[in-house]
């Protein structure tokens, strides 16, 4: 099994790196499942791994609270922040999430199973994402409407994921594309290491030149707390491989359901 040191250990010799000005953000695959009547908590964190300017964001984090009202529709309210070099933490915006699962396969996929199921068998899940995303600086005037398909499947002991989002903005701008993708496989009834890739074109219809790419090793991991409750933390070190984006990126995400 991959030990912490292994895990962490580059990530510290990458404080020595040069100023940069790239934007925090967090990291994260939507994961097309629905559990009717059960909330889901997440929080997400994203830390610039090389010293910042003055004024740039060092670090990106969220707060998001979600529920399975039926069966295929989970909603989710999130509120974002972002720590400023040489300042307080910003709230930077709010979003308004959903989750659409479409189809799934006869038998358990993904992350979010019980532990003896945990990344076996063969199925899928494929849904679409729709939400609402509005900066604290300008309003309803200055957010989007993002909107793509998710989907995930397992073959054998290999979960694969993704997402294709289109970003819509509400000001007369061309549209922006992300995507998220990410594979993995289980070491042990509660663990699993993986691989994970984003990236975002801004204006992607009218030019590619903003446009930033991320790729690295991922480590997924699951713990029941009882009476249907899972914590499920998970952590990733992503490096930059476009101009607009950071050297590398610790991103840290942990999410409850109960």
């Amino acid at each position: 099994m991959l030990s912490l040191k292994k895990i962490f250990l580059p990530g510290l010799f990458l404080w020595a790196f040069q100023a940069t000005s790239a934007q925090a953000q967090v990291f994260e695959i939507i994961h097309p499942d629905v559990d009717k009547g059960k909330f889901k908590l997440e929080v997400l964190s994203g830390v610039t791994l090389s010293e910042v300017e003055d004024d740039e964001e060092a670090a990106a984090f969220e707060f998001a609270l979600g529920y399975g009202v039926t069966d295929f529709w989970k909603p989710t309210f999130a509120i974002e922040l972002a720590d400023i070099e040489g300042g307080n933490l910003e709230v930077e915006g709010i979003e308004f999430t959903n989750v659409f699962l479409f189809t799934t396969g006869e038998e358990e996929y993904g992350h979010d199973d019980d532990d003896e199921e945990h990344g076996h068998g063969h199925g899928g899940a494929f849904g679409l994402f729709a939400g609402l995303e509005i900066p604290n600086e300008g309003g309803i005037d200055e957010g989007a409407l993002e909107i793509g398909p998710i989907g995930e499947v397992t073959i054998g002991d290999v979960n694969l994921i993704g997402n294709l989002i289109v970003e819509v903005p509400f000001k007369d701008e061309d549209a922006g594309l992300a995507y998220a993708f990410g594979a993995s496989t289980p070491v042990s009834e509660s663990v699993a290491l993986g691989i994970e890739a984003y990236g975002a074109l801004e204006e992607f219809f009218g030019g590619t030149e903003e446009q930033s790419h991320f790729i690295g090793p991922a480590a997924y991991f699951e713990t029941s707390l009882g009476k249907d409750r899972v914590l499920e933390p998970r952590v990733a070190l992503l490096f930059g491989l476009s101009e607009d984006a950071p050297d590398a990126v610790l991103s840290f995400n942990l999410e409850m359901k109960f």
